[in-house]
Order: C-alpha cells, then structure tokens, then sequence
C-alpha cells in the first residue's frame, strides 16, 4: 500500500522542482526526501521522474500519482473536518496568514470577534503575499489564508486549494488634493487616459499589482512613466500627497490613511480587486475554520466591501 507522507512528498516535488526546495518546505533534509521517493519508486515500481539540470522532472506515471495524491489529502482533510465537527464547542488553534492590508482592516476585527465567541479558539497570524501564502497553505504551514486577485489578470488556481470569494474593492486613482478637481464627497470618475502624462507610483515588489495596474494603463493607451516605487501604501500616498505623482490604490488600503488625496473610481478600463479567503480542499466544515471564514465575512460586511 502507497504511503500517504511519500505522495505528500512527490506532490510537493511537483510545486517545488528540486529536492533542496521540497526539503525545505517540508522541513526535512534533501536526503530524507531523496530516500522517501526512492522507496516510492521502489513500491510504484516505475521511474518517477527524469533529472534535467538541477530540477527533476516528473514523468507521467508520476503526473498521475500527483493528481490522486491530491484528491486523497482532500479525503483526509474532510475526514478530520468531520471528526472535528462532533465536538460541542469550537477550540484548537488556527493558523491565519494574510496580506498586509487584509491583516489590519480584515483579519484584526475577526480574531477579536472569534476570541470573544469562541474563548477555546486560538488563531495565529501571520503576513504573507498571495503567492507565498498560497504556497504555505499547499505545503500545511497554515490553515487559512486572505489572498486577493485583479480583475484584468488570470485568478490564481492551486491544486488541493479552494478560494471562496470574500468581497470585491475597488481600485480608486489617487491625486494630489490640489489636482485641480472640485472637493466634494463624491469624486468624478477619472479615465486613465487622461493621467497618461502625469508621473506614476508603483508597488515595488507586490507584482500582482503592477501587472494589473501596467495592463490597465496598456488598455488606457499610455506606458507609465514611473518615478516612484515603494512597498509601503502609507509612502505611496504621501508621494501622491506631495504632489510627486498619481496612483492606483484598494479601498483596503484607505482604511489608516488620513493623507489629504482626492480618490476617484476609476473607468476606461475599470479595475477591481477580489479578496478570497483560501482553504485547503475538503476542509471547509471544520467548525474552527468555519467560525473565522465567518468573522472575516462579518468584518468585510462592516467596512462596507461588496460581496463577491
């Protein structure tokens, strides 16, 4: 009989490429690894993979244990949900990942909502970008993450994960105050085209974001000259706030920001932002996942973000 750890470890040979990589993902040594899918191979009884370079490339027969694998996890998730929804209260300890603007205006209000209903429940949070957590959820370093995806790029798709929509924002222009627009509370609409000449801030290393935000522009019929760039939403509206030049932000963003900016929705091409929350496949009715899934619906609901 197949053991479950040593198609765990040929699925994560299939993410990661190399064994140094799936050893360090599995917090094992790259020999442990080598001798796990060497004794699969040996029970298989079929190569399972060819190296090329550095990476090992899965053959077929190894495509098709992979595919199994992942719907035997999922079997094994459900079966533990299950065991879990017996008990009478909800309790154990959850470990939340989210990006940093979820983490403040979405995952605080929950975990303060969840140790108020649920005392025997202990979350953990930590940040993580939507790649990486993706990965952290896929390898079972947490159980439940924020992740997000814009409108005008492909939504990431991971094996054995399960994104259920949380709520769509919207991606607001930020002008300086004195852009020469009425005050008012409700900005006009701004098409990008007319930003085309003005200086550009991006993120520097969230690339979701600057991929949607340069395919946006593309649309708009302008390449961005970008001056600025910064990882920080709190430096980027101060640079817009001085006057330097003009972005692209989430409402998410806007939650702590008391810059004084003009932010206007966005046409031609518009450009939304959908926040899911990620679970592993088969694990959605384990009541502690289940109670933070819905303290993070119920924080979206209070900042007023439209349901997906």
């Amino acid at each position: 009989m197949l053991e479950v750890r040593r198609l765990r470890l040929l699925r994560e040979l299939s993410l990661h490429g190399t064994i140094a990589a799936t050893a360090r993902a599995c917090s094992l040594t790259p020999s442990a690894v080598s001798q796990q899918l060497s004794a699969l191979e040996r029970e298989i009884r079929t190569p399972l993979f060819v190296r090329d370079g550095r990476r090992l490339v899965l053959t077929q027969a190894a495509q098709v244990l992979v595919a199994h694998t992942e719907f035997i996890l999922a079997d094994l998730e459900a079966a533990r949900a299950g065991v879990a929804a017996l008990k009478t209260t909800v309790q154990g300890v959850v470990r939340l990942c989210a990006f940093p603007t979820a983490a403040s205006a979405l995952a605080a209000p929950a975990i303060a909502s969840c140790r108020r209903r649920h005392p025997d429940l202990r979350l953990l949070l930590e940040e993580r970008e939507t790649p990486e957590a993706l990965n952290a959820l896929q390898a079972g370093d947490i159980d439940i993450a924020l992740v997000y995806d814009y409108s005008l790029l492909p939504r990431p798709s991971r094996r054995g994960v399960e994104l259920l929509p949380l709520a769509t924002e919207s991606m607001l222009a930020a002008l300086p105050a004195d852009a020469g627009e009425p005050s008012g509370p409700d900005p006009a609409p701004v098409d990008l085209a007319d930003l085309a000449d003005r200086p550009w801030i991006f993120p520097h290393s969230d690339a979701g974001l600057r991929r949607a935000m340069e395919h946006a522009c593309s649309l708009a019929g302008f390449t961005p000259a970008v001056d600025y760039t910064s990882n920080d939403y709190t430096v980027m509206l101060a640079l817009v706030q001085a006057g330097l030049g003009v972005s692209l932000v989430p409402q998410l963003a806007l939650e702590s920001v008391t810059a004084d900016l003009r932010l206007h929705p966005v046409t031609r091409p518009g450009l939304t932002r959908t926040v899911s929350i990620a679970l592993r496949r088969g694990t959605a009715a384990d009541p502690a996942l289940a109670a933070v899934a819905a303290a993070l619906r119920k924080a979206a609901d209070g900042l007023g973000l439209a349901r997906s």
